[in-house]
């Protein structure tokens, strides 16, 4: 028990300085500079050498004790800022992924919805002429013309994001083709799923929140830019704020290929645990809809 408290304990350090210390000590150096140059004179090292200089004197005049009380107070402050990246980093899953509250996510939908309209109208516009034709270079044209439409999203829109649309064409494509929801099924799918499943699962789930982490970073360097005018601090903010949005939509869309696929390999496992028949090979909708009436009867 002792061992397992200290590799537990070992770990929650190691979490901690990985992210919230480090990252949170870069950015009270980078808030210090903030402060010290402003916005008139913002490469100045001059300036902040004498700045250095002033809390070096400042620490020889007080002795030890003054120093570590001066590295207590940084570690302790280095925490604050990994703290609201926390907060940060739940608010920016929410306007990644939706719903948004109010009009503005509606508005948003309705205009992601009319450019898909007007995308699938090309599509069919094209198989058309094909059909008509026979001009395979209508066809190469539908294509391309998917291609654009799925970008918009893979379904009618119903989201204000494509990371938000492509959790939700998750959900949809799960309740349509299996005829079970997939809220429903996801527990019982993550216990029958195996160690390896439900590490790729952790692994890409892990990837996801640190883009949002990491976007709530750059929020924070842009809010620090806005109250000292040091202007590349708002640079940088917004340079780590497009890198995240990047980074977590192409790890959203990894995540949900992984959860398409252990729905496809394991739900058969779920409907032989609650005790329905599963033939090998394909299966009866009438077997899946079953498995509903069971998860519906359970909740």
């Amino acid at each position: 028990m002792a061992g397992l408290l200290d590799e537990i304990g070992g770990k929650l350090a190691e979490r901690w300085v990985s992210l919230l210390a480090l990252p949170g000590l870069l950015f009270l150096g980078t808030a210090w500079a903030a402060h010290v140059l402003g916005g008139g004179r913002p490469f100045d090292v001059g300036r902040l050498l004498r700045e250095v200089e002033r809390y070096a004197d400042w620490t020889d005049a007080h002795g030890g004790a003054g120093l570590f009380l001066a590295l207590a107070a940084v570690l302790l402050l280095a925490v604050v800022p990994g703290l609201a990246v926390q907060a940060l980093a739940r608010a920016v899953q929410v306007l990644w992924l939706g719903p948004w509250p109010g009009g503005a996510g509606e508005r948003l939908v309705r205009r992601r919805r009319a450019r898909r309209e007007r995308a699938d109208a090309e599509v069919v516009a094209h198989l058309r002429n094909h059909e008509r034709d026979g001009d395979e270079a209508e066809l190469a044209a539908a294509r391309a013309a998917e291609a654009r439409r799925d970008r918009i999203a893979p379904l009618p829109p119903a989201r204000p994001t494509r990371m938000g649309d492509r959790m939700h064409a998750l959900e949809h494509r799960v309740g349509a083709y299996y005829a079970v929801p997939f809220t429903a099924v996801w527990p019982r799918l993550w216990l029958s799923a195996t160690e390896a499943d439900r590490g790729e699962i952790r692994t890409a789930a892990g990837a996801f929140e640190a883009s949002t982490r990491l976007c709530g970073w750059g929020l924070l360097y842009a809010a620090l830019a806005c109250a000292t005018g040091w202007w590349p601090a708002l640079v940088a903010g917004a340079v780590v704020v497009l890198a995240a949005w990047w980074l977590g939509r192409e790890r959203l869309f990894a995540l949900a290929d992984l959860a398409d696929a252990v729905v496809d390999l394991r739900l058969r496992s779920v409907a032989r645990a609650v005790g329905i028949a599963v033939p090998p090979g394909p299966v009866a909708p009438a077997t899946w809809r079953e498995l509903d009436l069971v998860l519906r009867r359970r909740r």
